[in-house]
This record gives structure tokens, C-alpha cells and sequence, in this order.
């Protein structure tokens, strides 16, 4: 596993939106996803409100993109991802999620829970920088 660093973690966390990748049998499938949270340096919580393409694609090919960014930059994750449906830590986010989608006023629920465990973190910052690897490597 490789480690996030700190500026790519605050992004994920900041940034309104991320594109989440999946892949089956060659054939991409990209989804635009809000509820995503920094779990540590080498984790990424990603919430399933309506995956369908996705949640298919992962229970085939567990390897995913991430890519997050704003005006000044940005970052693309790669790992495998685990997925959860039951128990303590998914019943903690699916809370969490509940209750701020009900604040903006949706009727969404988490149906379960995609972790990325980072394997490499590459920049997409424009410039001779963009496609560079920068994970902090154990």
C-alpha cells in the first residue's frame, strides 16, 4: 500500500465532487461521487447511494480510480477497493450519510461502503507534473 499525501487527502475531503472509475471486462464505467472521506494516509471511504454499473464492476474487478481536483490542481488514486453492507463501520457511515443528505433535503441512504486502499497516487495537476507518481511509498 502507498500513502496519500496530506494535500491529496485534503482535497478528497474538500472537494465537492470526485469521478470514481471501475473497469469489467475492459468496458470503463465512471460515476460522479460526494460522499467520500479520507479514512487515513492509505483509505478512502467512498458511500454507495445508487451504484449499480459500479457496485457490478467491483464485484468482478475490485480495481479503482479515484480523481479529485479544483482550480489549482488535483490528484488520481489508484487501489482495490472492499466493499461493506453490514455491520459497525458501515452502520456508522450510513448514520453519517443519512443525516447529511436529509439536511440538503434527500430521501438517500448509504446502501453500502466502498474502502479504496491505496496502491499509487498520481498528480493531474496541469504541467510537467501531470502523470507523476507522488504516493509517500512504505
Amino acid at each position: 500500500m502507498a500513502k496519500m499525501p496530506q494535500a491529496c487527502q485534503d482535497l478528497i475531503n474538500n472537494c465537492y465532487a470526485a469521478a470514481f472509475a471501475t473497469c469489467h471486462h475492459g468496458i470503463p464505467n465512471v460515476v460522479p461521487v460526494s460522499m467520500k472521506q479520507v479514512i487515513d494516509d492509505e483509505t478512502v471511504m467512498v458511500s454507495d447511494q445508487y451504484m449499480r454499473k459500479t457496485l457490478a464492476n467491483l464485484q468482478t474487478n475490485p480495481q479503482v480510480a479515484l480523481t479529485v481536483w479544483d482550480e489549482e490542481g488535483g490528484y488520481q488514486v489508484k487501489g482495490s477497493v472492499t466493499y461493506e453492507n453490514e455491520g459497525p463501520r458501515y452502520e456508522e457511515v450510513a448514520a453519517q450519510v443519512r443525516q447529511i443528505l436529509s439536511s440538503m433535503g434527500y430521501d438517500f441512504t448509504s446502501k453500502g461502503v466502498c474502502y479504496i486502499h491505496v496502491d499509487e497516487v498520481f498528480s493531474v495537476t496541469p504541467g510537467p507534473q501531470a502523470g507523476e507518481p507522488c504516493s509517500i511509498d512504505e
